[in-house]
């Protein structure tokens, strides 16, 4: 399976920010971010994600997402 190329400017913070503030509004930031990042940067967006918000990042995300998004 191939990955995408890591980021060089990459702030998994800065990504978990804007996952949590697209939730509920906007999607486009969210599939930006999930779209150019690989596993790696994923994870360390989950986590940080985790740490800012004491909250799991994937579940909520699941909850935000359309439907079409969970066939995907």
């Amino acid at each position: 399976m191939a990955t995408l190329l890591a980021l060089e400017d990459f702030s998994p913070g800065e990504d978990a920010m804007v996952l949590n503030k697209g939730r509920g509004t906007n999607e486009k930031p969210i599939i930006w971010i999930l779209g150019h990042r690989n596993a790696d940067q994923r994870k360390q967006i989950r986590l940080a994600y985790q740490e800012i918000y004491l909250e799991d990042c994937n579940k909520n995300l699941k909850s935000e997402l359309s439907r079409d998004f969970e066939i995907i």
